[in-house]
């Protein structure tokens, strides 16, 4: 037990030292060995927990260190207080790499502070081989007979002789104020084991004697090739996300611009001895590349569409520069890169990836700034410090605008350093991969066609799986064809290779069909533009010619009105002026009337000319206008009579335009009628009624009148001529009438738009 920072020192062990110094004191002596003569190692060992890891006071659980002050750091094998168990080679070790496993949270093998767990590391000495440095946690209930796999991992070279601080349950180093625990572990540790070979899964200190086969090391060298190496494809990624790996026929995609991630694996495990890999894009690059391992952080150019228009990918691998032990005691070290926004960005996506399903480590990424060289203060991408947002702390939280994703998105972590955020991806899961990403709008006219810089400061330990990834960007339409080829690194080679054929689907604008069908539209357009062109100038030719049409009939009708209504009028006066002329002297009673006579010619001569500037004058096409006209109809024919009259007529008639033709008509039907009731109906009463409804001008008169019998010999009471004028205007007229019944007039008429 123990705090951390406390001088108490509470279950830490110290070997080969009776004490802690600040110096070489407590070192373990030159030639203290822990592994083989091939590098290979175990170390084992038997806890249990009093208090869970997620609730350590320290940033980590002890079980093993050789660790120091000075140059004399070589390797933790230890618990992180995030639920992982993990082997690091420390600075001085001259190894890189490492193994990191998620601890079981369910299952069998769940951590718990009743039970006793073994945990396990084992290197078989094959520096450079993922899956070399294996990872064992097994729950023991008196049954197991067989070490629980959790993980693997890498070593770059096998560790050097390191003689520094080794202690068990803690580590000796003393980095505070006075010699104090730093990673003390909350339990008990029964018993460890160190050995100098790479230990089978069934020869560990909990099986029995009866039950243990022989050492792994003896099983590597005894191992026959059996000439099955293969390669595989375990997963496909489409622009960050995992799509289903088709069997037996292309993979097909979307329109747009792509990120392809080719995952490989080998199918007879043969991955666990090194393995050169190489790739193409056949259609798409002419080169072979190497395959890629790590994580990687990525910056994608989307459109308005948040489509990818351009992509550009920084990988992680290995550990980086000022790596320590884990994300809060490692220097982060600045990183700067150039990218190029295209003309029609819109939108900027960042994505931290854990790359390949069984890629694990950990990284951490703060002070993430994207600028414009030109304007070198201010700052395109928000929130890089990742400290907006509720609690980004706390578990589970994220930083204002990030997201997790990815099968596992609990790998995605905000990690704490000296209480500040760092985006981080710890991945201890070798069957699932994780992501944090974050997409912000960017605007065109400032960065469109621009180089960009951006930067971040990262720390990282990637250790690197059995898969490895091929990773293409900015791929566009087209078909291609994939292609991996592997060799293993032995005396005797073997080599496999894998083919799989991808189609990204042109828009359609790019397809084979487009253009013909483009062009076939265009001439048919042009063809139907020189159709409607020629059509207008048809229905042109045809206003123009309605139009003299009606003004040659409005010409006609006024000269036929001047003629039978004026002419008459001017011969009636023109006889009665010579008849009044020749009684003046003889008769003189007789010339009086005939100049009364003439006096009335002259009035209605007066009222017909009136009737016709009216019938042509323009302003009076609509139908406010007519209705006036007609109630003035009403008051000249029925003045002084004993006819007495009223309207039904609406105050304000719709704004409906009328042609001079149409107002014509109604008039002079409408005044034929009343003159008709002026002189058949005898003294009655009258009511004109004018409506307008569904673009249908309807007039009615009625009169209480003698009225008559409808027959033949009525049609001279002008009636015909009502049908007639109607008629000429599309409308209708109908007569009921009976003796001493009175008359009614109905006129209806559709009003031309």
């Amino acid at each position: 037990g123990g705090g951390a920072g406390s001088p108490s020192f509470a279950g830490a062990i110290v070997t080969l030292a009776p004490a802690l110094a600040s110096g070489p004191e407590d070192n373990v002596p030159m030639g203290f060995r822990f592994q083989g003569e091939s590098g290979a190692f175990t170390c084992e060992a038997l806890l249990k927990f009093e208090a869970l890891p997620s609730q350590a006071q320290s940033i980590a659980l002890g079980i093993l260190t050789m660790d120091g002050e000075a140059n004399e750091r070589g390797f933790s094998f230890r618990i992180e207080r995030e639920g992982f168990l993990s082997f690091t080679p420390l600075q001085d070790s001259g190894a890189a790499g490492g193994a990191i496993a998620s601890i079981p949270t369910s299952g069998p093998h769940a951590v718990n502070t009743r039970d006793w767990f073994h945990v396990a590391v084992s290197y078989d000495g094959r520096p450079g081989v993922p899956g070399a440095l294996q990872l064992f946690w097994t729950r023991l209930d008196g049954s197991r007979e067989e070490a629980n796999r959790i993980g693997s991992g890498i070593l770059s070279r096998n560790m050097m002789e390191v003689p520094g601080d080794f202690a068990i349950g803690n580590e000796a180093r003393s980095h505070f104020a006075v010699n104090a625990e730093a990673e003390p572990f909350p339990g008990l540790i029964d018993e460890v084991r160190i050995s100098s070979v790479a230990r089978h899964p069934t020869d560990y200190l909990f099986v029995s004697p009866e039950k243990r086969n022989p050492e792994y090391g003896a099983d590597l060298a005894s191992t026959v090739r059996d000439g099955s190496f293969q390669l595989r494809l375990t997963g496909i990624g489409v622009d960050g996300e995992a799509v289903p790996v088709p069997e037996g026929k292309p993979l097909s995609l979307e329109p747009g611009i792509h990120r392809l991630d080719f995952d490989l694996g080998a199918g007879s495990g043969f991955f666990e001895r090194p393995v050169q890999l190489r790739c193409q894009l056949e259609g798409f690059d002419a080169q072979w590349q190497e395959s890629v391992q790590g994580m990687s952080l990525t910056f994608e150019f989307l459109d308005k569409q948040s489509r990818p228009v351009s992509q550009a990918q920084f990988n992680m691998t290995g550990s980086s520069t000022g790596w320590a032990t884990g994300l809060t005691d490692s220097t982060l070290t600045p990183r700067r890169e150039v990218l190029y926004a295209p003309a029609d960005v819109h939108f900027l996506r960042v994505t931290l990836s854990s790359g390949a399903p069984d890629t694990s480590g950990s990284v951490g990424i703060d002070d993430l700034n994207l600028i414009d060289p030109r304007q070198p203060d201010e700052r395109l991408w928000r929130n890089g410090s990742f400290e907006e947002g509720s609690n980004v702390l706390m578990p589970m939280q994220a930083p204002s605008g990030w997201i997790r994703g990815g099968a596992e998105p609990a790998i995605a972590l905000v990690s704490r350093r000296d209480n500040l955020a760092i985006l981080s991806l710890i991945d201890g899961d070798q069957s699932m991969g994780g992501t944090w990403s974050s997409v912000q709008p960017l605007d065109p006219a400032k960065v469109g066609g621009r180089a960009l810089i951006v930067t971040w400061r990262e720390a990282y330990n990637v250790i690197s799986g059995n898969q490895q990834r091929a990773t293409f960007l900015n791929v566009p339409p087209g078909k291609y064809v994939f292609r991996a080829i592997g060799m293993t690194e032995e005396k005797q080679p073997e080599s496999a290779g894998l083919v799989a054929e991808v189609i990204v689907q042109p828009h359609f604008w790019q397809r084979g069909w487009f253009w013909p069908a483009a062009t076939a539209c265009i001439m048919t357009l042009a063809a139907v533009a020189v159709i409607r062109a020629r059509n207008r100038r048809n229905r042109q030719r045809v206003r123009e010619f309605a139009f003299q049409t009606a003004l040659e009939r409005d010409r006609t009708r006024i000269a036929r009105d001047m003629h039978d209504d004026l002419g008459t009028r001017i011969t009636v006066l023109n006889i009665s002026a010579s008849l009044a002329s020749r009684a003046l002297e003889e008769d003189p009673a007789k010339a009086r009337k005939q100049l009364d006579k003439m006096s009335s010619a002259a009035r209605g001569l007066v009222v017909a000319m009136d009737e016709l500037v009216w019938a042509v004058d323009p302003l009076h096409d609509n139908l406010n206008e007519l209705a006036l006209r007609l109630t003035l109809h009403a008051e000249e024919v029925f003045h002084e009579s004993g006819v007495r009259y009223r309207f039904d007529i609406p105050d304000t008639l719709p704004p409906v335009p009328i042609s001079s033709d149409f107002r014509h008509h109604v008039s002079m039907a409408v005044r034929e009628a009343l003159h008709n009731i002026l002189k058949h109906a005898g003294p009655c009463d009258v009511t004109l009624t004018v409506a307008f409804d569904n673009s249908v001008l309807a007039i009615d008169i009625r009169d209480n009148g003698r009225g008559f019998t409808l027959g033949p010999q009525t049609e001279g009471h002008g009636l015909a001529n009502f049908r007639s004028r109607f008629a000429d205007i599309g409308g209708s007229c109908e007569i009921s009438s009976s003796p001493d019944g009175g008359t009614h007039v109905s006129f209806r008429c559709p009003v031309p738009k």
